[in-house]
């Protein structure tokens, strides 16, 4: 019994913290605040994660854990091709956009936030960021479309805008429209040149160049 409660004062906590994390902000939110959001006493905070740092790492960590989920177990399970396994993930983020524990990637608004005393705060998300990124990647160059890292940047683009769209209009839809653009995304990769073999009328990054 006792275990049971520990991991129900735990979960209170973490879900409170990633709600407030992600609608007022991590340097905004205060300790107080999170208490008061998860219906705990102070004690069970410094008890099971000893610090408001400890317990936003927790909340990166477990963010983070369901994504490698999706990556490394749910995708991979799919019996269909790797453009279709690409279009599935968005698919999982309509259902998870359809949860009540949804408030946005904690990722995003970290990295959004400029604090210089709190660079820790943004290299962290950042890190697990490009783990995710990288994991995309990888279906890309597996799928054989060309330019994979202009590509992966695109669905990048499009997943994090979906995330966004989702959190600020509450309409799980918005992973619906994300998937048809991915959809075009690849498509394109199937007929067009790839931008090494293209020629390029001005000097630009290349990583800009639409495929």
């Amino acid at each position: 019994m006792a275990k049971e409660n520990r991991k129900s004062t735990q979960e209170k906590l973490l879900l409170a913290a990633r709600r407030l994390f992600c609608r007022a902000g991590i340097h905004a939110t205060g300790i107080t605040r999170i208490l008061e959001e998860a219906g705990v006493a102070r004690g069970s905070l410094y008890k099971h994660y000893g610090s408001k740092e400890n317990l936003l790492k927790a909340v990166f960590d477990t963010e983070a854990n369901m994504w490698f989920h999706w990556f490394d177990l749910d995708l991979p399970n799919l019996e269909c091709s790797v453009r279709e396994r690409i279009l599935a993930l968005f698919d999982l983020l309509e259902k998870w956009f359809e949860k009540e524990d949804f408030f946005g990637c904690v990722f995003i608004n970290a990295v959004a936030e400029h604090e210089k005393d709190s660079r820790w705060v943004k290299d962290v998300a950042g890190a697990y960021r490009d783990q995710i990124i990288d994991r995309l990647k990888a279906l890309v160059v597996e799928s054989g479309a060309r330019d994979s890292e202009v590509v992966t940047q695109k669905l990048g683009l499009i997943i994090e805008g979906a995330i966004v769209t989702a959190m600020v209009t509450q309409n799980s839809k918005a992973a619906h429209i994300a998937r048809l653009a991915a959809e075009d995304v690849l498509r394109c990769t199937e007929c067009s040149p790839s931008l090494s073999e293209s020629p390029a009328p001005f000097a630009t990054d290349s990583a800009m160049e639409p495929v």
